[in-house]
């Protein structure tokens, strides 16, 4: 089984260039997403990795990351939103690292996320948030442990 995940990945790389920022307690209803990023694209700020939680009692968390030297304005702007919409608060977190696992196809191979998350846990390495697509899967973490997670899924990959 090693040697068939092993054949599907390419490459493991780690990027320290984005930061990520949750908007906390955000009312669940239709239209507050287009509320939160609408403002940031109008001053040229992507958003990646957008995750929002579905949570009881019809709030939910959205959490995406910007590149680090957006941040300031982007958190300027989701503090803004924030107040606007009813939400809870905004937090933020430079001392992140994106940890992508890179091949064709490696999503129609479970084994691959799977021992992708093992190896991280097995290294002391938690996830903090995760994407995938048929050409990657991307785990965020904490700056300091992402070395220690790209030199772990080499060695259980590559």
């Amino acid at each position: 089984m090693i040697a068939k995940i092993k054949a599907k990945i390419e490459d493991i790389c780690v990027d320290r260039s984005a930061a990520r920022i949750t908007l906390l307690g955000v009312p669940d209803v239709p239209g507050v997403a287009a509320k939160v990023f609408s403002p940031l694209a109008e001053q040229g700020i992507g958003a990646e990795m957008i995750v929002q939680n579905s949570m009881r009692g019809g709030m939910t968390d959205i959490g995406f990351l910007v590149k680090k030297e957006r941040l300031d304005n982007a958190i300027s702007i989701c503090r803004d939103v924030a107040q606007e919409i009813e939400a809870q608060g905004v937090s933020f977190s430079t001392e992140i690292a994106r940890v992508t696992v890179v091949g064709d196809g490696i999503t129609e191979d479970a084994a691959i996320s799977a021992g992708m998350f093992s190896t991280l846990a097995a290294a002391g390495v938690n996830i903090e948030m995760i994407v995938s697509s048929s050409l990657f899967i991307t785990c965020v973490v904490e700056a300091e442990k992402a070395e220690k997670a790209a030199d772990a899924l080499r060695a259980a990959f590559l």
